[in-house]
This record gives C-alpha cells, structure tokens and sequence, in this order.
C-alpha cells in the first residue's frame, strides 16, 4: 500500500483530474534533441507504479485523497502507466490530429506525455490535510517523503507513511463515511468508471501506448561502445525491470515489494544539498500465517552510465548502507543489499571493494557481538539492442552470496 502525492497548481486541476481519475505530469518539448535527467527520473518514477499504489493529491499545503491506481491487460501484464497517444515516449513526438487517440485529453493539453488512472479508495474527500496536521501526527517517525517535498511534479511514499495520511484522512471525515454528512457534501465528485471504460471501449490497440523504455534506451545508446548516453535512463530501465520482476533482474536483485528512485540518505536539511540513494527498495515477507508481511531486507542501487573508475564511488555507497542501516535496522547492516549498476569498473576499484567494502561492526543489543557486512555487488550493463536492450552481469559477488 505505497503511495503517490501529486503536487497541483489549482483547484480546478484537483476538481478535474479527481472527476477523471486520470493523471499526467505536463512535460513540454525540449528544446535539444533529448530528455534533461529530470525527465527521465520522472519516468523512473512512473514506471514504478503498480496496481494498488495509493494516490493522494497536494494543493496549497493541504493533502486531498484518497484513491488507488488502476490497471489495464496490455501484452500479458497487468500495466499502470502508458503513454498518452502513440510515440509520446520520445521527446519530439507529434500529437496526433484525432483527439480519439489520446487515451485522455480531458484538460487539452498535449503535452501530458505518460498518464495513470485511479479510483476512489473510498472515496477523494473535500476536507483535505493541512501538512502540519500529517508531521505533526507522525509519532512513530515514518513520514519521510513528505518534508522533502520540493520542486517536483509528485513523490512516492513507503506503505507506513502512506497509512499515516490515510488513517487522517478517515478520521477527518468519519462523518461522511458513517452517513451523518451526506456524500454529495463531502466527497468530490467523480466520472471514473466512465472515463476508464471509454479506454477500452473506444477499440485503441493498447500495446501501441505501452511505454517502450527499450525503445528510448536504443534511441540514446552509443552502439559502438555498448552503452547509454543518459545515467537517468539506465536507472529508468532499471526501475522497470525491478518493478515488474523481470527475470534479467530478479536473477540479480531479487523480488522488491517496493521500489523507488532519488530516495534522501541524509539528515534533513534543504534539498538542494540532500544526499540521493537512485534506487532505494524493500522486500517483505509474511513470516507467520495471518501475521501481516516483515521488512526483511533493504535494497539500494547506484547507477552509473560510464566506467567506474574511482573509488569515491564505493565510499559513496558505503555511506548509504550506513544511513540505511542506522536509520531503518537499528544499527543492524545485515539486512541491507547494496549493488553498483555501472557499465565497467577500474581494476583499482575492483581491488577496492574486495579489500575495504567489508564493514565490521557490533550488534547494538545484548548480546553484543561482532559481526561482518559484506554485501556490495559490482554489475556490469551492456547495451544489446533489441528486448530487453541492455543485459546485466556479476562481475563483483559478495563472499556470503557467491
């Protein structure tokens, strides 16, 4: 039960994209003959969602919610986000003449590129939540997206978090939920059946608005040097592949239950100078029949386009595990699975991890004894073409998982 909280600019646009249940972000044409990184990241981000994730709106300080993502079959699987019309993908895709071939156009605007659909889960209620209310209420500490919540189009948050906005947001308006305010007063209304069902009753061949992150890697690889120009794409291929658990992840990563890209790995502080784990995931598992599900692992990723070559990089995600570690497991590092996802490494570094990433450290609870976290893998992506187009390799495996 992760969620998204999407950053609005009026309340027409919170009364239309709640009527529609539909989302994009409006990203213009660039002016160069690519996506910047910020572009890319937000595709990351939108290829992380799953059926299920809840979503919450924020307008002037205040949270409104809350409805769930929604799916549609496409080519097998069960697919959140798509494109808006065929070929939104790349950069300088013109929109086509027929408004019938954009999946929603509610708003006009051609420049929503990748767009979602949700429904009430119950139900979006008009007495949202001052900001406030939702940090100072947070008395377990688990609200972590939301107070970095800065100069971006929408942030993911973890299950805990989400359940913290939510179980406000019932609390708040148990009055409609119980029948003592009528629903017409205090929930917005809302289209979304109709708008969905149009999706598909209008006969468009879906899996011309799948978003083909293969495609746009292909678009930006160097074919001679079998890698890709852009860092923030791998990371977007990657968020994919993660998220849907395709075996030429899985077989490296393992299964995440919750994945997101530019997680904050530092104290609180402004933005701009916060530190960014590119991918941060969790695994759970239910431990015990009709016990809910455990956090039994944390996952952290760096990526990088070109070679690694110095050895700040491993420092760099060293700081990370440790961040991770006291800040999520106690103290505890053994929870915690690092990877580097670069296209080579340096024989220094390799020398490097093998001889300085392990960490010695002490359990901080009785009893006390030493214990060694060495869980740091090196994977080399190569680009291949075709589907997938980049093909992952172990050229570093942890001693404990070799």
């Amino acid at each position: 039960m992760s969620g998204y909280i999407m950053n609005l600019d009026s309340d027409a646009s919170l009364r239309m994209y709640i009527r529609n249940g539909a989302y994009g972000t409006i990203i213009r044409r660039p002016e160069g003959d690519w996506w910047v990184a910020a572009i890319e990241y937000t595709l990351a981000d939108y290829l992380s969602m799953r059926p299920g994730d809840l979503i919450f709106f924020f307008r002037a300080r205040r949270i409104f919610g809350v409805g769930q993502l929604v799916s549609f079959p496409v080519a097998g699987r069960d697919v959140v986000a798509l494109c808006n019309y065929p070929g939104s993908l790349f950069p300088h895709a013109r929109p086509p003449d027929d408004e019938r071939m954009f999946l929603w156009r509610e708003n006009g605007e051609e420049n929503i590129r990748w767009v979602v659909f949700f429904k009430p889960h119950p139900h979006f209620f008009r007495d949202g939540l001052d900001m406030d209310e939702v940090l100072q209420s947070d008395v377990k500490g688990v609200v972590r997206a939301l107070p970095t919540f800065e100069r971006v189009s929408f942030i993911k948050v973890e299950s805990e978090e989400a359940k913290v906005i939510l179980d406000l947001l019932m609390r708040r308006n148990e009055e409609v939920l119980n029948g003592e305010i009528p629903r017409e007063q205090g929930v917005f209304p809302d289209e979304t059946e109709d708008v969905h069902a149009s999706v598909l009753q209008r006969g468009l061949d879906l899996e011309e608005y799948l978003i083909d992150i293969d495609g746009l890697v292909t678009r930006y690889a160097d074919e001679r040097a079998r890698s890709v120009r852009h860092e923030a794409l791998v990371q977007a291929w990657l968020a994919n592949a993660i998220t849907n658990n395709f075996p030429s992840t899985t077989s490296i990563f393992g299964r995440w239950d919750f994945a997101a890209n530019q997680v904050p790995a530092s104290p609180h502080k402004p933005t701009r100078w916060m530190d960014r784990m590119d991918m941060f995931g969790l695994v759970e598992r239910s431990l015990a029949e009709d016990i809910g599900p455990t956090i039994t692992r944390y996952k952290i990723v760096e990526v990088k386009r070109d070679t690694v070559g110095s050895i700040e990089t491993i420092d760099q995600v060293m700081k990370y595990v440790a961040w991770v570690a006291h800040t999520r497991a106690g103290g505890d590092y053994g929870p915690v699975d690092a990877y580097i996802v670069a296209h080579g490494y340096s024989d220094e570094v390799i020398d490097y991890v093998n001889r300085r990433a392990a960490k010695d450290y002490i359990l901080p609870r009785r009893p006390y004894h030493p214990q060694r976290w060495d869980r740091l893998t090196l994977v080399r992506y190569q680009y291949i073409g075709g589907t997938p187009a980049l093909r992952l390799e172990i050229v570093r495996e942890p001693p404990a998982l070799a």
